[in-house]
């Protein structure tokens, strides 16, 4: 297991995504010395910039809102490991709640398109989903979102409560829509399309009524709503709206994180690793994401109900793991920015209570 996971967590004071919505590119930047490459991730949670530079070295920072100051800086190395996993290690943190020297944390990546955490300290136990930092989109896109966290109320069961759905963004106008949303009951049910006011785009961040939205040029988001109402509050996580095809495509290794709503403090996010072939996946947690090891916790995502059914890019099914099981849907992107890697992100039902969330975010290795 990393060491002192616990205290570079409370660092990261995280939530992801898939911080529901999100997508990212490169950016480049040059020092006085030489030319670093950069690829800098933001997301919500607070706000969170993350930059990872060519040269192996990190910089994270937060804020308290999109606005203000800085109050947490922390910087080291980072490696990307062959398990499919990022290894962060602290070098020097200043500010709030500052991690010591030597402190690790994980997380997963689409190298150039979206950087998952893992959060904050064991007791508050929610995801991290960022995306490309400071561009805002210049053309019209359509995406598709699950929550990665969601408001006390939420129930999972219920025939009258949206869980994911589709995202439309107009750039001429910064106009945001939800033309459709969907439970996670036994008939997935459809919600109709949801309401969100338009705003102003700047540096990536777009502030609407009560919401702050991180956007990004390759068609994704993601969404921190209730902003006064901390216990609704919920992150949505975007990709960009891509149609499957066939199951088949989303064949492959992944390295991921998984979030299991009913688990006990401390014991909510796990890394997984899993293999998918013809719609099932199937795999274990892990206990070390250097050597891969597996946990005895057997995990298997069955994609059995259609793919682009209920629209593009969206496929439905169950979860089973830690002797339960649940509905599922996920979103996935099976040639992620051209190159073949693949994103799949899925929200539902907590095995161990199905009123509860679960979320499975994999990428493919």
């Amino acid at each position: 297991m990393i060491p002192n996971m616990a205290k570079f967590c409370k660092l990261l004071g995280i939530l992801l995504v898939v911080g529901s919505v999100g997508l990212l590119e490169a950016c480049s930047s040059s020092s006085d010395d030489d030319d670093v490459v950069t690829l800098a991730y933001n997301g919500p949670g607070s706000k969170w910039d993350a930059n990872l530079r060519s040269d192996g070295s990190f910089t994270i920072m937060r804020r308290p809102t999109a606005t203000s100051g800085v109050v947490l800086t922390v910087n080291g190395t980072y490696q990307r490991l062959g398990t499919g996993f990022v290894r962060f290690i602290v070098g020097s943190a200043s500010g709030t709640d500052a991690p010591s020297p030597g402190d690790e944390a994980w997380g997963i990546e689409v190298r150039g398109y979206a950087l998952l955490l893992k959060p904050v300290d064991p007791t508050n136990d929610q995801l991290i989903p960022m995306i490309n930092a400071g561009t805002c989109p210049s053309s019209d896109f359509s995406a598709n979102w699950v929550l990665v966290r969601k408001g006390a109320s939420y129930d999972a069961t219920s025939n009258a409560r949206d869980f994911f759905g589709t995202f439309d963004y107009t750039a001429g106008t910064n106009t945001p829509a939800l033309p459709a949303r969907w439970a996670l009951d036994n008939l997935f049910t459809a919600q109709g399309a949801g309401t969100i006011t338009a705003g102003t785009c700047s540096n990536g961040v777009m502030v609407v009524a009560d919401a702050e939205m991180y956007l990004t040029e390759n068609g994704g988001a993601v969404v921190h709503t209730n902003l006064t109402t901390p216990a609704e509050s919920s992150f949505i996580y975007a990709l960009a709206q891509s149609p499957i095809g066939n199951i088949n495509n989303t064949d492959g290794n992944y390295a991921g994180i998984l979030y299991h709503e009913s688990a006990a403090p401390g014991t909510k996010i796990r890394p997984v690793a899993l293999s998918c072939t013809a719609g099932t996946c199937t795999g274990n947690t892990v206990t070390d994401i250097v050597a891969g090891t597996p946990s005895a916790d057997a995990v298997t995502v069955n994609l059995s109900g259609g793919v682009d059914v209920l629209a593009d890019g969206f496929v439905t099914g169950t979860i089973n793991a830690f002797a339960g099981s649940g509905n599922l849907a996920c979103m996935a992107d099976y040639d992620a920015l051209g190159d073949g890697r693949k994103i799949v992100s899925c929200v539902g039902q907590s095995p161990g209570n199905n009123t509860q969330m679960f979320n499975v975010i994999l990428v493919s290795y």
